[in-house]
């Protein structure tokens, strides 16, 4: 009866964090560098990272699209034209910032100058690793793709899922069945016989081993995108 209980109280126990993490990693917004802009229920994104905290807000079409966005309490309006890829223009508080084409699909697009024929964005170098506060503001290309291209992502990232599944599930295999990897390694090439106290030990560290890979990666989950 102890052991039924114990059992029961480590599935609640794993599902329960389950739940927990399939909630916070599937939280839909927008990185901004390290930062996560979670969306929120005006639709509206916040967050923030080491160096300041951030809103934004959108509104408008796919061809005309306005976004206020606030880097600690101050504010900047940008206005996106995008009648089509071949013709892109994005002001700054009134001023003309960038125009030109945007190559690639919506929401993952790299945006060229029409004047030079070079990036829209020059390409940061970032001193003693820290970053100053002009390099914190968004750039032209991660605003279209915002905005115009409608790019949304998770909190975590979904490709953790596959492994994660798997192992749960060869962890789940083995507690219920002790002897099944055993068989399938050594059931063909012998008659009878049984695991020795060095497989069982050895089995108990892959189980711990396996538990702790799960975290990892959920861990990781949360730090790559």
């Amino acid at each position: 009866m102890e052991k039924k209980t114990s059992c029961l109280l480590c599935v609640l126990t794993a599902l329960l964090l389950a739940v927990l993490y399939l909630w916070a990693a599937l939280r839909p917004g927008v990185w901004l560098r390290d930062a996560f802009l979670y969306r929120q229920a005006d639709g509206s994104f916040s967050g923030k990272d080491a160096y300041a905290a951030y809103t934004l807000q959108l509104s408008g079409t796919e061809s005309e699209a306005e976004a206020v966005f606030t880097l600690d309490g101050e504010t900047r309006h940008y206005r996106i034209e995008a009648k089509n890829s071949a013709e892109v223009k994005l002001y700054q508080d009134g001023a003309l910032i960038f125009a030109g084409s945007a190559l690639g699909d919506p929401g993952d697009a790299i945006l060229w100058r029409e004047d030079d024929g070079d990036l829209a964005d020059e390409v940061k170098v970032i001193v003693n690793g820290e970053y100053q506060k002009a390099d914190l503001w968004p750039s032209c290309g991660w605003l279209y793709n915002v905005a115009v291209g409608g790019r949304r992502e998770t909190r975590g990232s979904v490709a953790f899922l596959l492994p994660i599944g798997a192992l749960m599930v060869l962890l789940v295999l083995d507690v219920r069945f002790p002897l099944l990897f055993w068989n399938l390694r050594h059931g063909l090439e012998v008659y009878g016989g049984e695991p020795t106290d060095w497989y069982y030990a050895m089995q108990r560290v892959s189980r711990i081993a396996s538990i702790i890979g799960v975290f990892v990666l959920a861990a990781m989950s949360f730090a790559v995108h």
